[in-house]
């Protein structure tokens, strides 16, 4: 998913909390026109709203890193990780995806030695962004598909 046009326009105003109606005069649209296309990026978790004095539309974490990035993959990835086989090594690994908004749908392993081989099939993650989350982590990562 690439963010760019008048998406982008209306989630660079949505760093901070701002109304409906200050964002359409900002943009120079009709309120309606942009409620539907807030509607639509909320939908999709990538801004939320809140009623009330001090409520408004504001990007989600997911918004942010969408926007900063410009572009995700949101289709999956199989990865292939070589690490030193140790306790709580798994939990390290998938706690780190999970932060970075990874989900995992597949998991298989296999030991040699000391050594253990991950098979990992994760969605809504950048190639890039896994490898430099881990790196630290494990010894080798491969992107199968």
């Amino acid at each position: 998913m690439k963010v760019v046009g008048l998406t982008k326009k209306i989630m660079e105003h949505l760093k901070e909390p701002i109304t409906i109606k200050e964002l359409a005069k900002k943009l120079n649209m009709h309120p309606k026109n942009l409620d539907v296309k807030i509607r639509v990026l909320r939908d999709l978790g990538l801004v939320e709203t809140k009623k009330g004095r001090n409520g408004g539309v504001r990007l989600t974490k997911e918004g942010l890193y969408l926007l900063e990035k410009g572009e995700i993959t949101l289709g999956s990835l199989k990865l292939q990780i070589v690490a030193k086989d140790r306790i709580g090594l798994l939990a390290d690994i998938t706690s780190r995806i999970s932060k970075i908004g990874g989900n995992i749908t597949s998991t298989v392993l296999e030991r040699e030695g000391d050594e253990v081989i991950i098979y990992l099939v994760v969605e809504n993650v950048d190639k890039d962004e896994i490898k430099n989350t881990l790196e630290d982590v494990v010894e080798k990562i491969s992107i199968l598909w």
